[in-house]
């Protein structure tokens, strides 16, 4: 299918494009071997773009990316509803999820344009050294077409910007410079844009856990426009990006697939790992076909450190797992690592093998489930226990609202609600079309019983006909 235009949403990147014209297996989803990012920057694992305008590809959770160049049209979107990247309630079907448009790479006004055209130079420039180490805020390393391979980390981000004038990293196009190896941003690497080109770690060969792009303890990054991609056989305990501590990250219009071993070893490979850190945001994405669970929040009781102030905005997280507890999102925190300050809105979830959204872990407060589309999930599973909204066993999913959701095509709604109801756990006001719980659903409020007539689920069209459930799902009417 031929998915529709998207629009970019961060300040900075219009300017951009104005420019240019776990666990073991079986587990209930804890990660003993945690974060792969190290000090000497031995994790993730890189790839890009091509000229003209691009769409997205397509969002049906079965081919990789391949851009087509297209003309506007009628499936062009107009201008992001809501620039600063969040939602205020007056969205309408035009909404664009996990939906862009790309178009050929560029500086933008004011900065320092500085050209890259070899691995050597691509990995000094990252690391501030030899001829680039003079480079200071305001300077735009322009990447051309080509496949870069060598150095490991191909990208070892030590020094950056300045909020105002920050250091990016631009290819030529997304689809024509693909890196073949890690981006890693440490140390001084805060202030920094990546933008605009495509990792890809098909064959990707290190010996041991990494990830494709580690962001480390480092403030103010955005990864926009790029595409990770792999074979469904490399990448280990880790993933295509991974969060430790960062603070300020943007993940936005990226197509995130086919990261790790996609099978019974591949239980601790995800598509974006969040171990640790604060304000971070993950919106209008793909996120597809990855080994286990396409969004992991995990802190290892605090091993990683906290999450705080996340969203999960805008995005489609669809065919990620492949056993059981292997799911869209995941949600584990205990101990120490508290997990607080959760929002999941607008977001298209379908087609996960375990569950859409699993709490396992009782350390959590103010998680807001809101205004999704969920349908299927669980279909890969025969466990009795599988469902759209998931928690492990009592004790979990304290301070977790659920509401104004969509939830159809599945098992049902819950599992059950062991004993979340008196942890303020609470799954009310959604419209409905499968069966609620088999299990104690005390934590259930009023639902809407209504076959909400999805377009056409199967090639992941969610917009919806049924009158009834006009206010409910990712693309909810104003109101």
């Amino acid at each position: 299918m031929t998915s529709p235009k998207l629009a970019l949403s961060s300040p900075l990147l219009l300017a951009l494009l104005s420019a240019c014209g776990g666990a073991a297996a079986g587990s209930t989803g804890d990660d003993t071997d945690g974060p792969t990012g190290t000090s000497d920057g031995s994790s993730g694992t890189p790839t890009g773009s091509d000229d003209g305008t691009t769409t997205a590809s397509p969002t049906d959770g079965t081919t990789t990316a391949s851009p087509t160049t297209s003309t506007t049209g009628p499936d062009t979107t107009g201008p992001d509803p809501d620039p600063t990247g969040t939602t205020t309630g007056d969205e309408t079907e035009d909404l664009a999820i996990g939906e862009w448009t790309d178009a050929p790479g560029a500086c933008p006004d004011g900065t320092t344009r500085v050209d890259l055209t070899t691995v050597d130079e691509l990995a000094a420039a990252s690391r501030g050294e030899g001829e680039y180490a003079d480079d200071g805020p305001g300077t735009c390393y322009f990447i051309h077409d080509g496949e870069y391979a060598g150095a490991d980390p191909l990208l070892y981000i030590l020094h950056g910007g300045t909020a105002e004038a920050p250091i990016v990293f631009v290819g030529e196009s997304r689809d024509g410079v693909r890196l073949r190896g890690r981006m890693t941003f440490e140390g001084d690497g805060s202030h920094v844009v990546v933008t605009n080109l495509t990792f890809d770690i098909s064959g990707f060969e290190k010996g041991d856990s990494f990830n494709t792009a580690s962001v480390e303890e480092v403030e103010d990054v955005t990864i926009d426009h790029v595409t990770f991609t792999g074979d469904c056989e490399t990448g280990e305990d880790g993933g295509h990006i991974e969060s430790n501590r960062a603070n300020g990250l943007r993940v936005e219009a990226c197509l995130i697939e086919r990261y790790g071993r996609c099978g019974p070893e591949g239980h601790q490979d995800h598509g974006i790992y969040l171990a640790g850190g604060s304000d971070i945001t993950v919106v209008n994405n793909v996120i597809r076909d990855n080994a286990s669970r396409g969004i992991q929040l995990y802190t290892q009781g605090g091993q990683y450190g906290t999450l705080d102030g996340i969203v999960i905005e805008r995005n489609r997280i669809t065919g990620n797992g492949h056993a059981d507890y292997e799911d869209g999102i995941v949600i584990n925190a205990a101990g120490d690592g508290t997990i607080t300050d959760v929002h999941v809105r607008r977001n298209l979830i379908y087609g996960n093998y375990y569950s859409g959204v699993r709490f396992a872990g009782p350390a959590t407060e103010a998680i807001v489930v809101e205004h999704n589309t969920f349908y299927a999930n669980g279909a890969g599973s025969a466990a009795g226990s599988r469902s759209e909204i998931n928690i492990d066993d009592a004790g979990k999913a304290k301070g977790a609202k659920i509401g104004r959701n969509i939830f159809a095509g599945g098992h049902r709604v819950i599992n059950d609600c062991y004993d979340a109801a008196a942890m303020g756990f609470h799954l009310d006001d959604n419209a409905v079309d499968l069966p609620v719980s088999d299990g104690d659903a005390s934590c259930v409020g009023p639902v809407v019983e209504a076959d909400p007539q999805f377009a056409d689920p199967a090639a992941g069209d969610f917009h919806t006909a049924a009158p009834e459930v006009a206010a409910y799902g990712a693309y909810a009417s104003p109101g």
